[in-house]
């Protein structure tokens, strides 16, 4: 199918991405398009405009700044997994980023896009709530920062207002003695998560948990910590044993999305054994030991 019709605007600013924004009915911002236009086409969305913020260069860039990393709106996911900087400091973010989609989904999908896009088998969403990344919005009104945790709202369902825009994206860099990692199970080649894990994690120098952040994708209206199995490893002395105690838990209480993939009790299963074994590995990784 087609599109319908609609007034298309290719800015070259961020102050021009605002008043068009705020003078124009019904827009939407178009980054990578991976989403967007694939709903356009079904006539699932419908905006009488489209913003094109693929010549604001101003919006793509990775830097370190005040212990965190600073991404732009528009910096694409291949250059996330790739960058340097990203994969010695925050291994997490580059994990998942790399396994979106195939290479040409990452050339052209953007961070910005991702998050705003807020599909909950996503898999940036999921690493950066891990992450306790702050999500940087702004609007001609003025600029404000949400956490990761208040951003995503629901299904496809974030906390930006009608006229503003992701600017960028801060993500605190984790201490020494930190191991991440990041799974996913999926029905087939490049296809979304049927459930996935980010483990953000921390060791003491008696390798007792110092700080854990386990985020389940796939299962919920939005992503969300697995806060037993949290609780469970804190402060604790890390080993196999307490690691299968933890992922076990990480299914209680847990109704997963309606999905035709898979079953609500076979994502319990396969979250239990996805949990166990990316905890393992962020806990190798925290000790060097990967």
């Amino acid at each position: 199918m087609r599109p319908k019709p609609f007034e298309y605007y290719a800015p070259s600013s961020l102050s021009e991405v605002l008043t068009l924004l705020s003078n124009t009915e019904d827009a939407k911002i178009l980054a990578g398009g991976q989403s967007l236009i694939s709903l356009m086409k079904l006539r699932l969305a419908a905006p009488s405009s489209l913003i094109d913020i693929n010549r604001v260069t101003e919006l793509n860039y990775i830097r370190q700044e005040n212990g965190r990393i600073a991404i732009g709106a528009t910096t694409r996911h291949d250059q996330v997994a790739t960058s340097t900087l990203i994969r010695r400091k925050i291994p997490l973010l580059a994990e998942a980023s790399g396994s979106i989609g195939d290479q040409q989904v990452r050339n052209r999908g953007s961070i910005g896009g991702s998050l705003a896009h807020a599909d909950p088998s996503a898999d940036l969403p999921t690493a950066c709530t891990a992450l306790n990344a702050e999500i940087a919005v702004t609007s001609e009104a003025g600029s404000r920062t949400i956490t990761a945790n208040e951003f995503f709202l629901d299904f496809f369902t974030t906390a930006l207002k009608q006229n503003e825009i992701i600017r960028e994206v801060w993500i605190p860099i984790p201490p020494a003695r930190s191991g991440s990692s990041y799974g996913k199970l999926t029905k087939g080649h490049n296809d979304f998560a049927l459930v996935a894990v980010a483990v953000q994690s921390s060791l003491a120098p008696n390798d007792t948990c110092e700080s854990i952040s386990v985020v389940l994708g796939g299962v919920a209206p939005k992503p969300v910590h697995a806060t037993e199995t949290e609780n469970t490893l804190m402060k604790k002395q890390i080993d196999g044993g307490l690691i299968r105690d933890a992922a076990r838990k990480t299914a209680e209480g847990l109704t997963p999305n309606p999905d035709p993939r898979a079953t609500p009790e076979l994502k319990r299963e396969l979250i239990r054994t996805l949990t166990e074994r990316t905890l393992t590995m962020a806990f190798e990784r925290a000790r060097g030991a990967v």
